[in-house]
């Protein structure tokens, strides 16, 4: 259900969208890509837009996390408290500490980002011959401090990366390589089993494209793609995830796997996604899921924190005096 701002100001957008060459869009999905856009001019994206929009939106969708220096200590990623900021306050915070503001679900949100979005992938099933009724599943608007840093994971649906503001490194590594995120990450990723982060190690910087992300670029990737994210300045980027026939059926083969082929002991879980036996994968997957008759799996995640943001602190941050569930831990 999309749900509106409380501010009574409207924000029309501009005429801003992408334009890319056949051949981009011919490629698109199958390899690692780096294109443009002009979303960045759009008023939506304004300073005083995102202010706007940090006041009135739902804390339980207002994400705040800090983390360490180190890329190979995902276990620093940390909560903060920010539901009682205004939304300057926050922005305040954000360029004095090491935070990573993570706006959820911008895509059922305020009609005019709705409209943007939704419109992303109107062009890209209009060109895409390759994707079958691609459609948003899941976006957020990413602000983050100088020098923040997203650990290195992958996610089950494939996204987009469109930035807006500052300059950002970005590292995407093979898919389908079991060095770099193995068969059975992925099918505990679908599965809910495990967050989105799996091991790293530094030297897998040697096989990834790497790019230093400017306003105005577009980064995509192969489904299943690792990836991980250093900041180097106060920086605003959009995510966004969507769905096709031909990622649900990548995603219900490994789901498959997942539930009823690994129990079984099988150990050779083929991930193909062309012929008869995938098309039982998926009906199977999806008629269980359906049903609700999938026993749930266990994904812990900590959401307790002492830390609070605070734009008075050198630091961004203060500590409170007792460690509490943060608001956005009560997601629906």
């Amino acid at each position: 259900m999309k749900t509106s701002s409380k501010s009574s100001d409207k924000i029309t957008n501009t005429n801003t969208s992408f334009d890319w060459a056949d051949d981009a869009y011919e490629k698109f999905g199958k390899e690692f890509q780096n294109l443009t856009h002009n979303y960045h001019q759009s008023p939506l994206f304004s300073d005083s837009a995102l202010i706007t929009l940090l006041d009135n939106y739902p804390r339980k969708w207002l994400q705040c996390y800090t983390m360490g220096v180190d890329p190979l200590k995902h276990k620093e990623w940390t909560p903060v408290h920010i539901d009682k900021l205004s939304g300057e306050e926050i922005i305040a915070a954000i360029k004095k500490g090491r935070m990573w503001v993570n706006v959820i679900n911008i895509n059922e949100y305020q009609q005019e980002y709705v409209d943007l979005i939704d419109s992303m992938y109107v062009k890209i099933n209009a060109n895409c011959n390759n994707i079958s009724n691609a459609k948003g599943s899941f976006s957020a608007l990413l602000i983050s401090s100088p020098g923040v840093q997203v650990y290195y994971h992958l996610d089950a649906d494939p996204n987009m990366l469109w930035h807006l503001k500052g300059t950002k490194k970005v590292w995407i590594y093979p898919n389908k390589d079991e060095r770099f995120a193995s068969q059975q990450y992925i099918e505990e990723i679908i599965g809910q089993e495990r967050h989105e982060n799996v091991p790293y190690e530094l030297w897998f910087d040697e096989h990834a494209q790497s790019v230093e992300l400017k306003p105005g670029q577009v980064l995509s990737w192969p489904q299943h793609s690792p990836h991980r994210i250093e900041n180097v300045d106060l920086n605003v980027s959009l995510a966004t995830s969507f769905q096709s026939r031909e990622s649900i059926r990548l995603n219900s083969v490994h789901a498959a796997n997942h539930y009823f082929l690994k129990p079984m002991g099988l150990k050779n879980r083929s991930t193909e996604t062309e012929g008869l036996i995938p098309a039982i994968k998926e009906i199977s997957y999806r008629g269980m899921n359906k049903l609700k008759l999938l026993k749930a799996q266990s994904r812990s995640a900590s959401y307790v924190s002492n830390l609070i943001a605070d734009p008075k602190s050198d630091s961004g941050m203060s500590k409170i005096d007792n460690e509490i569930r943060t608001a956005f831990s009560y997601v629906d």
